[in-house]
């Protein structure tokens, strides 16, 4: 228990040294796996699976509930819709802090969080932060 309050106590300061944080940039999907798991997060309750199957909106839990059950664990892109965030601050903490933990339980080695523009295609999004 108290190695759970710690990590906890922990995560932002993890969080923010594992991130690549950047000046806006245009993701470009020029070289990512076929196998990488794409989640569309409509809010903070709300998501959409987008590959390798797509899935209607349903609870963010249910979609990592469905990636623990994915063959591969390497690279996983979240679109966060509804975002509109300048600079990176509260509301990307808010929506990708659980994200970013319940990928990583997954055992996920590469997180990805662009800026959604109402597109399930990642190409050509803004990229938020990266995680690796």
């Amino acid at each position: 228990m108290k190695t759970l309050l710690a990590l906890v106590a922990a995560l932002p300061l993890l969080l923010t040294a594992c991130a690549t944080q950047r000046a806006p940039e245009v993701y470009r999907n020029n070289n990512m796996d076929n196998s990488a798991l794409i989640v569309e997060s409509v809010d903070g309750q709300t998501a959409r699976l987008i590959q390798p199957t797509p899935s209607d909106k349903i609870d963010s839990a249910a979609v990592l509930e469905q990636a623990k059950d994915l063959p591969q664990h390497q690279t996983a892109v979240i679109i966060l819709e509804n975002y509109n965030e300048a600079v990176v601050g509260a509301q990307f903490r808010d929506r990708s802090l659980p994200w970013f933990v319940g990928l990583r339980g997954l055992g996920y080695q590469r997180i990805l969080f662009l800026q959604g523009n109402g597109s399930a295609n990642p190409d050509g999004l803004v990229a938020l932060a990266e995680y690796n």
